[in-house]
């Protein structure tokens, strides 16, 4: 009965052992592999747990060849268009290559919402082709590790500095805008003095033009005047 025992407690030991060796990786890492043809790819976040508010990293592992033989492919991203999706947002990444990983590769983002985040690759690997979606861990809040907790009067002195920076970014946002607009006022009366000038121009010269013509016109007059008088005092040639 006493080997019975010893027995059942070494098998339930070694289940357990088991149990933990399986599930810890993958709370530890909870990075997600996928298979494509001969090529398999690892994708998950740099440092875990990813936090919101925190530069952090997509990594990727891209491997080759059969189970257990598989070697780092080196530029296995040149035809993968790679994209970080929350929610229906994505935004494409740029990934380099991994200074201390051969076949790794190393997106930099920073997380802004707390929640499940996704990796979409699409294109291929040396020609084979990858359309799938890598649901990496969730990021979560600072919160969760926060010590001390906040007290009400460090909150509402928070709360106060936030204030102030936003109404020094208003105020700021506020010059700028009048600074814009007065600048545009100053374009449109310099426009409005120019055309003046160019109206002032022309005007001088329209006036110049029309005092021209009158006094052609009056000396025109004048000269028909006096060839008129010539004429009718000249008498006719008397005939013998």
């Amino acid at each position: 009965m006493k080997i019975v025992g010893i027995t059942i407690f070494v098998i339930g030991a070694f289940l357990m052992t088991f149990v933990t060796f399986m599930i810890v990786p993958q709370i530890s890492f909870a990075h997600i592999s996928k298979t494509f043809g001969n090529t398999t790819i690892e994708a998950g976040w740099l440092s875990e747990p990813p936090l919101a508010g925190d530069l952090n990293s997509i990594v990727l592992q891209v491997s080759r060849g059969a189970s257990g033989e598989q070697t780092p492919v080196a530029n296995a991203l040149a035809n993968l268009t790679l994209s970080v999706k929350s929610g229906t947002i994505t935004k494409v990444l740029d990934f380099q290559p991994s200074p201390t990983t051969d076949g790794g590769y190393e997106g930099m983002v920073l997380p802004t919402r707390v929640g499940p985040y996704s990796l979409v690759l699409q294109g291929d690997v040396k020609g084979q082709k990858v359309d799938s979606e890598f649901k990496i861990e969730d990021v979560e809040s600072k919160s969760i590790f926060s010590f001390p907790d906040s007290s009400i009067d460090t909150t509402n002195t928070n709360n106060i500095n936030q204030q102030v920076q936003d109404g020094i970014s208003k105020l700021s946002n506020d010059i700028q805008k009048s600074r814009e607009d007065l600048n545009k006022s100053q374009n449109e009366v310099l426009g409005i003095q120019q055309s003046v000038d160019r109206l002032q121009a022309d005007s001088g010269i329209t006036y110049l033009v029309l005092l021209t013509t009158l006094g052609i016109s009056i000396a025109g007059i004048v000269m028909a005047g006096y060839l008129y008088s010539l004429l009718r005092d000249r008498k006719p040639a008397r005939l013998d």
